[in-house]
């Protein structure tokens, strides 16, 4: 009996040494760390679109065209010098090609290398009488577009008007090798009276088989 009850109590000791370790430390039931959430990765950064190439406000287009607010300009001016042509008074016709030259200097001034700008305001200065300047003008249309044969046979009309005959000439001559073929202006056009005169007029038609008659 004393036997027994000495198992049974050295049983509850251990028992009651087992409590006082408390159930923590057991190895499977190890608290888990709670993991950090992670942050979501910034998405990678999208390269910026550079805006394309324009022209800027004024200038000639990439294309070499001119702006469209500068053909409007040309459009009106040309307008003006029509009106100005069929005009009954003097004063009528004054008033239109000045608005004609405003017109086409604002078009200048939208566009500095429009060629035909340059070239109308000549015109409408040799309306006037005002040779020099159309001179100027004509030589500036020249340099941006050299192969224009109308700016070519422009040049030939005021060089015949200011008697400069042979210039006038070898312009006629550049007009005729760039495709010139208003032949009834080579017959009729008052402006080229002076180089009709030359010996050399005939000779730089049939340079370029042209042929006319009066």
């Amino acid at each position: 009996m004393r036997k027994l009850v000495f198992v049974v109590t050295i049983a509850f000791l251990v028992s009651v040494g087992l409590m006082g370790m408390g159930c923590d430390k057991l190895p499977w039931n190890k608290p888990q760390q709670k993991a950090e959430p992670q942050q979501a990765a910034p998405p990678p950064a999208q390269e910026e679109k550079k805006p394309e190439p324009t022209a800027a406000p004024g200038k000639t287009s990439q294309s070499g065209e001119p702006n469209e607010a500068a053909k409007s300009n040309l459009k009106q001016a040309m307008s003006y010098i029509s009106i100005a042509k069929s005009a009954t008074s003097k004063g009528a016709r004054n008033e239109n090609i000045e608005n004609a030259i405003a017109e086409f200097t604002n078009a200048m001034n939208k566009d500095p290398n429009y060629a035909e700008a340059y070239s109308g305001r000549a015109g409408a200065y040799m309306l006037q009488g005002k040779n020099n300047k159309a001179l100027d003008d004509l030589k500036k249309a020249k340099e941006v577009n050299p192969e224009s044969a109308s700016i070519r046979y422009n040049l030939a009309c005021v060089h015949s008007l200011m008697g400069n005959t042979d210039y006038g000439l070898d312009e006629l001559d550049a007009a005729l090798s760039k495709g010139f073929n208003d032949y009834d202006s080579l017959r009729k056009d008052p402006d080229i009276n002076n180089l009709r005169k030359s010996k050399e007029f005939k000779k730089i038609l049939e340079k370029h088989k042209v042929f006319i008659t009066n």
